[in-house]
């Protein structure tokens, strides 16, 4: 013990020896994080967007289409043709181009498709995803628009139709009467308008494949329109012959039909146009408001990613000194004085790793204070905390040892250092999540002390949960191989020297 701390206390006034190697480690993070909160406003694309709408479209339907376009894309505000708008794109002074085509309602009527054509020119395979994305979600709610309109406007017509039908109704209640011929050719009139009437209507009722609810309704209205344009039709060849009293049956028929079919749109018109295109609403609620009381729902991008931060930080910090530790004692030719001393490899390495542990300890408690000041949340244990901080360090330390016995030089040193920071950035899932990789992936991630540390701080300051014990256990298995490792190769080189 007396060794080990000889060991610690070198290590511990070295560092005491660099106040700029103290500031630039602790406020440097810290300036970090704060210019980060400070200038962070949105991580999604601003997308410049120009659409082209057709000129047969009413009014109040482009105003709607260029509304909720608007929601997802910044419109700009220029009208262009085609031919201007894939110019621009090409250029680059435009980021998407959306096209609705000709005819919208008319396709819609006839069970057709419309295509809404979308051109991009990125090259950012993310902002690319980001648009197919927001495309995809506009598309729906300008489809949802545009079935609610023309389902509004059946209905407006529906309306109409019915207060003819309950007229129709009662004038072949009047044909199984006696009537004079020119009342049957007035009444004959009346019923052609009335068909008439109830084939436009027929006509502007969309197809049922187009719904996403009350698709039985809508087919069994355009039943009953059959029908009764089927039973209008035999009327008037009774009309015509002039023999009704043979077809007082047929006559009961019609107008029985004729009043099923103004059952139906009593039906149809009570049900609200929204209701028969998505019938499936949404209500969402985070959970994690409902236990901490706030009105909020996920946390700020500051917030969500400084777990991530810190354990970058910690990890980078003990595998910058470890990196460094062992290469310039070698260099500098201590491994001779260390060989004769009474101390031996597995003492040495046992107060370097309790010297960095306290400085990177006193340096990861400024940075979370000053996390808190930030606004960052510890919704978990302050032990556990603590605990899953050391352990990150140890493991940290132990793959900064390691690089500094493969290295040859300083400069090697901090380079392998720099490519684990990058490996960490870019595998531990502090940008990217590790479910995002492949399957082969996963053991490098393993291997990265930080990828475990994200999710156990995370779990910890941001959930309130203790972390799973894949994160202990995996944290622990590198921290004793990496210092199994040290050991091993630190006395090969010890005995050479």
């Amino acid at each position: 013990m007396i060794r080990v701390r000889a060991y610690f206390l070198k290590e511990v006034r070295e560092i005491r020896r660099q106040p700029l190697l103290l500031i630039s480690l602790v406020a440097g993070p810290l300036l970090v994080l704060a210019l980060f909160g400070a200038g962070f406003v949105n991580s999604n694309p601003v997308l410049r967007t120009a659409l082209i709408l057709p000129d047969d479209l009413p009014a109040d339907i482009r105003a709607q289409i260029a509304g909720l376009a608007g929601l997802n894309f910044r419109l700009v505000n220029r009208a262009y043709t085609l031919a201007e708008a894939r110019a621009a794109l090409a250029s680059g002074d435009l980021d998407v181009v959306q096209i609705v085509p000709e005819d919208v309602f008319g396709k819609l009527q006839r069970g057709e498709n419309p295509t809404i054509l979308i051109y991009s020119n990125a090259i950012n395979p993310l902002v690319e995803g980001w648009i197919q994305y927001l495309a995809y979600a506009q598309i729906n709610e300008i489809n949802k628009a545009l079935l609610t309109e023309q389902t509004r406007r059946a209905q407006q017509q529906a309306r109409a139709v019915g207060v003819r039908i309950a007229v129709g109704a009662s004038r072949l209640t009047e044909l199984e009467r006696t009537v004079s011929r020119a009342e049957q050719d007035a009444i004959r009139q009346e019923l052609r308008t009335l068909r008439a009437l109830i084939v436009q209507f027929r006509d502007v009722i969309p197809p049922e494949n187009l719904f996403a609810g009350r698709s039985d309704d809508v087919e069994n209205l355009r039943m009953r329109a059959n029908d009764a344009i089927r039973a209008l039709d035999e009327v008037d060849a009774l009309l015509v012959s002039g023999d009704l009293e043979r077809g007082l049956e047929e006559l009961r028929d019609s107008r029985e039909l004729l009043l099923l079919l103004d059952q139906q749109i009593a039906i149809f018109v009570s049900i609200a146009p929204e209701t028969i295109v998505s019938p499936v609403q949404q209500r969402y609620q985070n959970i994690r408001t409902e236990s901490i009381g706030q009105a909020s729902g996920a946390y700020p991008a500051v917030v969500y990613y400084a777990p991530g931060v810190l354990a970058l930080l910690v990890q980078h910090t003990a595998v910058s000194l470890g990196a460094l530790a062992l290469v310039r004692e070698r260099m500098m030719g201590a491994f001779e004085l260390f060989r004769v001393s009474p101390a031996n490899m597995v003492q040495l390495l046992i107060g370097k790793y309790l010297g960095y542990t306290v400085f990177i300890a006193i340096a990861s408690a400024a940075l979370a204070a000053a996390m808190r000041l930030l606004g960052v949340p510890l919704q978990g244990d302050w032990l556990l905390f603590a605990l899953l901080l050391l352990l990150l360090t140890i493991a940290s330390l132990g793959a900064g040892f390691l690089i500094s016995t493969v290295a040859g030089s300083d400069s090697q040193a901090i380079q392998f250092a720099m490519i684990s920071l990058l490996l960490s950035i870019f595998f531990s899932g502090f940008f990217i999540s590790r479910d995002s990789f492949a399957a082969w992936i996963a053991p490098i991630t393993a291997l990265i002390p930080m990828s475990h540390g994200v999710a156990g701080f995370q779990d910890l300051m941001l959930r309130g949960i203790t972390p799973d014990p894949e994160v202990w256990i995996d944290l622990g298995i590198i921290a004793i191989i990496t210092f199994g490792l040290v050991t091993f190769l630190t006395q090969r080189q010890f005995r050479r020297a």
